[in-house]
């Protein structure tokens, strides 16, 4: 590798021009160098991963670059599409891909590096990677959680890793995240508290999309759908005397939810996004939207 190419094999920043003699150097400074030993240590012998300057990694480079690369995190898509994440290991998705464990390996290193590859293809693809809608900062901030939105109706595993304290910061997660807080600073807030409005914002977002994941999962498990689940649910009121005391399932159901579960959750989301919107923004700057 010549000096101009040379970068560091754990963070990927560049080592600058080469000394005239003696070992190339592979590390920029003795932190990543011990990183690096110590993920050997722990894991193995491996591929180091670059990371980007800002600590996210590299993805669309090393972690998962090409065209073999991008092949598996479509296999690794479709198998959580169908079994749902936990189901995604690099064993899984070699045997899906028809490709030996170390094959997968090699491309990603480990599951942490595939699933953030999975995340950043499916945020910058081609249903989340338009660019951020126009408009008032309030149209920007809802445009933006309806693409979140849909991304998890798509792909309801999806939440389950990015509603964490600890998301994986893949490009595409910062971009949003950037787009979001210079809305919420047009608004006229100060970078810390419109941090905290997107974050606020996002959670509510999340957490609706954890019902479409707890639903397929209760389906699954259950082998009931939601309508059929509903009018179970009604009888053993019924029986139970628990619904004379609460008329209010009938006013709000006339005692079934006729539509899907998907359908109703789609519709709350909405109706609830304008009101979280009018009051992370202030009354004013949703009035204006």
């Amino acid at each position: 590798m010549d000096a101009a190419s040379a970068s560091c094999a754990e963070c990927g920043t560049g080592l600058g021009p080469a000394a005239g003699t003696g070992r190339p150097r592979r590390y920029c400074s003795r932190s990543c160098q011990s990183r690096a030993y110590r993920r050997r240590r722990d894991e193995g012998r491996r591929t180091a991963v670059p990371r980007t300057r800002s600590g996210a990694p590299g993805v669309g480079r090393r972690a998962g670059g090409g065209a073999a690369g991008a092949g598996l995190v479509d296999v690794a898509v479709v198998l959580a599409d169908a079994e749902g994440i936990g189901a995604v290991t690099l064993r899984s998705v070699a045997h899906r891909a028809g490709t030996a464990p170390g094959e997968v390996r090699r491309v990603f290193a480990n599951r942490e590096r595939l699933v953030e590859a999975m995340v950043q293809r499916l945020l910058a693809g081609p249903h989340g990677g338009e660019p951020p809608p126009q408009g008032t900062p309030v149209r920007v901030l809802a445009g933006l959680a309806e693409t979140e939105w849909q991304a998890y109706r798509r792909h309801p595993w999806l939440v389950s890793v990015l509603a964490s304290s600890r998301p994986p910061l893949v490009p595409a997660v910062l971009d949003a995240a950037r787009a979001s807080v210079d809305a919420f600073v047009a608004l006229g807030l100060d970078p810390p508290t419109a941090l905290a409005r997107y974050v606020a914002l996002s959670g509510y977002v999340q957490g609706m999309a954890l019902l479409l994941l707890t639903e397929r999962d209760e389906a699954a498990r259950s082998g009931t759908a939601y309508p059929a689940w509903w009018v179970q649910e009604v009888r053993r009121l019924d029986r139970t005397g628990a619904r004379r005391r609460h008329p209010w399932l009938d006013d709000v159901s006339g005692g079934v939810l006729p539509a899907a579960f998907a359908t109703d959750v789609d519709a709350w989301f909405r109706d609830g996004l304008d009101r979280v919107l009018a009051g992370l923004a202030g009354g004013d700057g949703a009035a204006s939207a």
